[in-house]
């Protein structure tokens, strides 16, 4: 039941924003279909990491759907941002992966 919850929540906050930002930034059509299978995806490969590593997605989620006034004087590509967001999602994946 937790872990039905976990997946629950990283899906509706984390995955939906993310899913409906990333496909925007590569330039495809946000559809609901499309979100919510990108959205599924984050959330399968976020499901039985660590705290940390969702709190730091969490934390590119906001930094990526904050308005560049919001930010202040710093300037940072929000396209950088997503792709150092995909590359965080997905490194312990293939890390797993190549040290079996």
């Amino acid at each position: 039941m937790k872990l039905v919850l976990y997946g629950l929540i990283l899906f509706l906050t984390i995955g939906v924003t993310v899913a409906r930002e990333t496909l925007s930034r590569f330039g495809m059509e946000t559809n609901y279909l499309m979100i919510a299978l990108v959205a599924l995806v984050l959330t399968v490969l976020l499901a039985h990491r660590s705290l940390m590593l969702v709190l730091l997605v969490l934390l590119l989620c906001v930094a990526i759907n904050l308005p560049p006034e919001m930010i202040g004087g710093i300037t940072i590509d929000q396209d950088f941002l997503v792709a150092v967001l995909i590359a965080v999602v997905i490194l312990p994946v293939v890390h797993k992966l190549l040290m079996r």
